[in-house]
């Protein structure tokens, strides 16, 4: 198996963190009435999240 680049429990906090404030600023964006910047956040969150479940696939594969 390739190895892979390990990944620390701090790095899943900065995802997490990172999506929680796409998520805040996705509301208030949909909320002020600026649908296409929303919509920016809204893909860019979709990203986020595949970075996140990335992040816990490189901690499972480096704790092995």
């Amino acid at each position: 198996m390739r190895s892979i680049k390990p990944a620390a429990p701090a790095d899943r906090v900065a995802v997490r963190t990172a999506i929680d404030h796409l998520r805040r600023a996705r509301h208030l964006l949909a909320s002020s009435g600026a649908p296409r910047a929303a919509a920016a956040v809204r893909k860019a969150l979709r990203s986020a999240e595949g970075a996140a479940r990335h992040i816990d696939h490189r901690i499972r594969r480096s704790q092995r």
